[in-house]
């Protein structure tokens, strides 16, 4: 990983059940871009939050870049706040990342600087059960030529937005016991699928397979311990 290139404007992708080490992952390759901007759809979620703050986010509830200074707070939490529940909550999400997303769009870093990187901890929900779908494809198309990145998650290779790694460049899969799953993970990364599949069933605990999709290079981790 010390040597692994992250470009402006390339995507990442991360698929892994709970546990499986996909946050921790995601937050460590997060450190390497300075304008953030992470996700946050639970109102409180001490595993994830929590050590995003420790890492210098900010946890914010109104997301404005004119006001919020890029220079002085690169690293944004955003968590929308709504007292509503059920199909009027997600409604009210749904605007506030749309608002959100807009902003980054239309907005540019400092001279110098790389643009800005989303991460949407839980790509399916934010997509489908939000409708942001079309914000993210966006997104994932004019964001390689705008210099913007997504960092996507995904708990399960089913359902999740053709895009997310059809303009990924770079995947990371965790292990998966379940054949389905990882058959169906290795169909995603556009490899060959009998040797992409073996080695995602050989994985061992919080491990993960690495695949760039532009260069066809696959590498699997280790745990030096």
């Amino acid at each position: 990983m010390a040597n692994w290139t992250w470009k402006a404007g390339e995507h990442v992708t991360t698929i892994g059940p709970t546990g499986s080490g996909k946050t921790v992952l995601n937050r460590y390759l997060l450190r390497r871009r300075k304008f953030v901007v992470v996700l946050g759809i639970k109102q409180r979620d001490s595993e994830l939050y929590g050590p995003f703050q420790r890492d210098g986010y900010r946890l914010v509830h109104r997301f404005n870049l004119e006001s919020d200074s890029p220079d002085e707070d690169p690293k944004v939490l955003f968590v929308p706040r709504s007292d509503k529940h059920g199909a009027d909550r997600r409604r009210d999400l749904q605007k506030a990342f749309r608002s959100a997303l807009n902003d980054v769009m239309d907005s540019r870093a400092p001279e110098g600087h790389e643009n800005w990187t989303i991460y949407a901890d839980d790509v399916r929900y934010l997509s489908d059960q939000l409708g942001l779908r079309t914000e993210f494809e966006e997104i994932w198309i004019a964001g390689r030529s705008e210099g913007i990145t997504m960092v996507a998650s995904s708990q399960e290779p089913v359902d999740i937005p053709v895009m997310a790694y059809g303009q990924a460049t770079h995947l990371f899969l965790f292990r998966s016991t379940d054949k389905r799953r990882a058959d169906r993970m290795a169909e995603l990364t556009g490899m060959n699928r009998e040797i992409t599949r073996e080695a995602l069933l050989r994985l061992p605990s919080h491990q993960f397979l690495y695949v760039n999709r532009e260069s066809g290079e696959m590498l699997t981790s280790i745990v030096i311990r």
